[in-house]
């Protein structure tokens, strides 16, 4: 308002007007400000989903992110601050069909959710990420990173397969410019061991960047890489320059491998994918030992969470339980008692649950780890692992059991510590299917970055030989004491020791 334009109003109040009016334009003023800052704020925030969402349909595209895999996040707000919350790609949704409101907000000092994806007519909720404390820890260390890619592409793959020490090194390649590096500099990425989940790679994560605090990225064995910008399309650029490197380094390997080896391994596998019950390990260690340890233990370790007061750990079992029981159309109430119940139950059936498997795998952490349990081990079991893992490529374990299981079975085995021949575990979650189903196969041959017929799979069960040939595995049938008897006819190569394959 001015001298000349104004309002005529009726006074419909005492005194003078408690309102002032004002000019525009009115930047200065700290309401107008606030709005602004609320909007831009607001703007940052979608763009920003966009960018997230968007980078992972297109590494979808080259391969980087299938099945579900693959996950992305970024800072959101200014620079100046460390604690700003993060924006976090959803986990379990096939990357393809991302969207910008499928993000989750989340807080990196607790991983307190913030805001969540809303729900959409006949698709699950959505879950949070499992890299989210690993993208959390990466923030809190890194201050000059804002943006972090996880990528699964088969050259990453490769690249920390390839590299025989802890930290690849590359130079003379171009493409290290887009890392920021110097034409005639050397680019250092840090190499780490693989873990049953991502949680478990933190401690790994952070000693990784405090021995090479400028490192652009950071491979996982057997699993992928990280990468990390200084926002996200500065991530987004990272990633990309990173794997164009990896595809030249996996391609000059090829190149350079002698030709007596390309022969021998030319037709032959290079994986060698075990179960465990009747093949590495007697049944009866399972069924006599483990699951009655399982049984006896459940209600002592669950009132034990209770009393130490473990609420997480406790309220994952319980809704994963309760999960089973929704499906299985039964009622649940959520009690200790009702769970511990439910063990016995499930396991006098042997039912393979995930809700079931989960938890023994707790309950057997317990027992190894007070020298209760001990994983028994065939004879041959051992020789056959050390033997292929040196001459012929790698061991991985597929079981119905959970990964953390098999990981301590055969760490804590009567034969000792065997992890250290072992590149993989694979439980039917994580090859998103049952063992007699040829695409859980298909899933870790693509997990692996090999072809199907590199893959040899030994197991004891006539319907999984049978469900990895399939999808152009090769498997053999084990006939071991104890093991079921198997049909006659079925045409597959039957052996009595492990190390008849080698």
């Amino acid at each position: 308002m001015d001298s000349r334009n104004f309002t005529q109003a009726m006074r419909l109040f005492k005194g003078e007007p408690v309102w002032t009016p004002i000019n525009r334009p009115a930047d200065e003023n700290l309401s107008r400000q606030r709005y602004l800052e609320r909007f831009s704020a607001l703007e940052e925030e979608k763009l920003l989903r966009e960018t997230l969402a968007g980078s992972l349909r297109c590494w979808y595209q080259q391969g980087w992110c299938l099945g579900s895999s693959g996950s992305m996040a970024a800072l959101l707000g200014p620079e100046c601050n460390r604690n700003a919350p993060m924006l976090v790609t959803p986990s379990g949704v096939p990357k393809e069909q991302l969207a910008p409101e499928d993000l989750f907000l989340q807080s990196i000092l607790g991983n307190e959710l913030l805001k969540v994806p809303p729900a959409r007519p006949g698709r699950p909720e959505l879950k949070v990420s499992d890299s989210g404390p690993l993208f959390a820890a990466v923030f809190k260390e890194r201050p000059d990173v804002r943006a972090i890619c996880h990528i699964h592409s088969v050259a990453s793959v490769l690249a920390a397969r390839n590299c025989t020490d802890d930290v690849l090194r590359v130079s003379d390649l171009e493409m290290i410019k887009g890392l920021g590096i110097a034409g005639d500099g050397i680019l250092e990425v840090p190499i780490i061991r693989n873990m049953p989940t991502e949680p478990e790679l933190v401690p790994a994560v952070i000693k990784a960047l405090k021995e090479h605090p400028s490192a652009p990225a950071i491979l996982v064995r057997n699993h992928g890489a990280y990468i990390f910008g200084r926002n996200a399309e500065k991530a987004k650029i990272a990633t990309e320059c990173l794997d164009f490197i990896f595809q030249v380094l996996e391609r000059q390997v090829s190149r350079e491998e002698p030709p007596a080896k390309r022969r021998r391994t030319e037709g032959t596998p290079s994986v060698l994918l075990l179960d465990i019950e009747g093949t590495t390990t007697p049944i009866s260690f399972v069924k006599e030992k483990l699951f009655p340890y399982a049984a006896a233990a459940a209600g002592s370790w669950l009132r034990a969470a209770s009393e130490k007061e473990l609420w997480v750990e406790l309220s994952q079992v319980v809704e994963s339980f309760r999960a089973q029981c929704v499906q299985d159309n039964v009622t649940f109430d959520g009690s200790i008692d009702t769970v511990a119940h439910l063990v016995q139950e499930w396991i006098s059936k042997d039912r393979k649950v995930p809700a079931l498997k989960d938890l023994q795998g707790k309950l057997w952490k317990t027992g190894y780890e007070q020298g209760e349990l001990k994983g028994e081990m065939y004879a041959d079991t051992p020789g056959a692992m050390s033997t292929w893992a040196a001459d012929r490529g790698r061991v991985a374990i597929f079981s119905s059991g959970s990964r953390e299981a098999q990981r301590l079975i055969f760490k804590y085995s009567d034969k000792g510590d065997l992890t250290g021949h072992i590149s993989a575990y694979f439980d039917p979650k994580s090859a998103m299917a049952s063992k007699q189903e040829s695409k859980a196969y298909d899933e870790i041959a693509l997990s692996l970055g090999i072809e199907p017929k590199e893959g040899l799979f030994c197991t004891d069960v006539l319907g999984e030989a049978q469900a990895a040939i399939k999808a152009g595995w090769s498997s053999v049938l084990l006939l071991r004491p104890g093991n079921a008897p198997l049909p006659a006819g079925h045409g597959i190569r039957e052996v009595s020791s492990l190390l008849e394959v080698m």
